[in-house]
């Protein structure tokens, strides 16, 4: 019986490219191609993907080609290693393909560790303000409360404001939580089905266009997707257009995969490359000026590699400044919000203690 999708167990990117990178080795070393999935699946001590690779080799033991036998596998994998699959099978050299494969996986994954280390930082620190905020208004102000009443003194605006938030977070607590969480599935949710329809695509590409720094990030990320794997995909030997559909393929969960599918439509119709990704928001301004370049003078594949080298640098430069800005950011925040709500309500305190005295 047939895995269903979400029984089905995912390959990480890491776990993709010492697959790729293994069968490239098996391969160079004179292997056929069930020999090294069967050896290299042998070696593999980590159980989905030693079962991943066992399975394809036993498939193609049985005739089928890799294509087939990925397309059928029980696993869940980038739709990237069936596309260099597809290369490999139709240049005759299955080694060289996995080994791009594994070349691009690797920079995924680089490119992957960046963004989670330039979030996760801000992200920590943001939970423990939201923490410490709930921990001060449901511990702090409820202990301090009571010592404000018996001094009688006159409390700031400040401290009143902070008094009644407590009370009120106090007795609907749960209620916000419920709230919060809810509206952060119902967010999601909305971009999801929103993403499924082609209109709601373009209007939250758009909108996140338009989102100061979010934005461009958004962009040149799926732009670096995008130019890796069209040079990876020329330098294998397959034709743009074909390089296109594959692409177009590989990112159905991208934002940018209509116009994606429009570039593609308009290249296989004839159109120039050229003139084609000029109605492609993906595209920087600048990139569109040296491949426009490159197409008329024949070294369209040399520039989208030297392209797509320069704008990964360029981004992973981008998300450690980025990273290196947060942490002081998040820091100052926190420090201050800690800073207001402990004068509001230690500061009273302290004055009350002078007028008796």
């Amino acid at each position: 019986m047939k895995t269903v999708f979400w029984q089905k167990k995912s390959l990480s990117s890491q776990r993709l490219y010492f697959i790729c990178q293994q069968l490239s080795f098996a391969l160079a070393g004179g292997m056929s191609l069930p020999m090294a999935l069967s050896f290299v699946g042998s070696e593999m001590r980590y159980g989905n993907g030693k079962q991943f690779l066992l399975q394809l080799a036993e498939q193609v033991q049985q005739g089928q080609s890799f294509v087939q036998a990925l397309q059928q596998s029980d696993s869940r994998y980038s739709p990237v290693l069936l596309e260099f699959a597809m290369v490999g099978e139709l240049n005759g050299s299955m080694e060289t393909a996995m080994k791009q494969a594994a070349e691009y996986f690797q920079r995924q994954d680089k490119i992957k560790q960046l963004l989670f280390s330039a979030l996760t930082y801000p992200m920590v620190i943001l939970l423990l303000m939201l923490l410490a905020l709930g921990a001060m208004l449901l511990l702090v102000v409820p202990a301090v409360v009571q010592t404000y009443h018996n001094f009688q003194a006159p409390l700031p605006t400040a401290t009143k404001l902070v008094l009644v938030c407590s009370a009120w977070f106090q007795q609907y607590w749960m209620a916000v939580l419920m709230v919060s969480l809810l509206s952060i599935f119902g967010a999601f949710l909305l971009f999801y089905q929103m993403g499924r329809h082609r209109s709601g695509r373009a209007g939250l590409r758009k909108a996140l266009q338009k989102v100061p720094v979010a934005g461009s990030f958004y962009q040149q990320y799926w732009f670096v997707q995008f130019i890796q794997a069209l040079g990876l995909l020329l330098s294998g030997g397959m034709l743009l257009v074909d390089c296109l559909y594959a692409i177009q393929n590989i990112h159905k969960r991208s934002l940018f995969v209509d116009d994606l599918q429009q570039l593609a439509d308009e290249v296989a119709a004839g159109v120039p490359f050229w003139q084609a990704m000029e109605r492609c928001s993906l595209f920087p301004a600048a990139a569109r000026q040296v491949l426009a370049v490159s197409e008329q003078t024949g070294r369209l594949a040399l520039a989208v590699a030297q392209l797509s080298q320069y704008y990964e640098q360029q981004l992973q430069q981008r998300l450690q400044v980025a990273g290196k800005l947060l942490e002081p950011c998040f820091i100052v925040l926190l420090g201050g919000m800690v800073l207001v709500l402990a004068g509001s309500l230690f500061l009273p305190l302290i004055q009350s203690y002078q007028y008796l005295l």
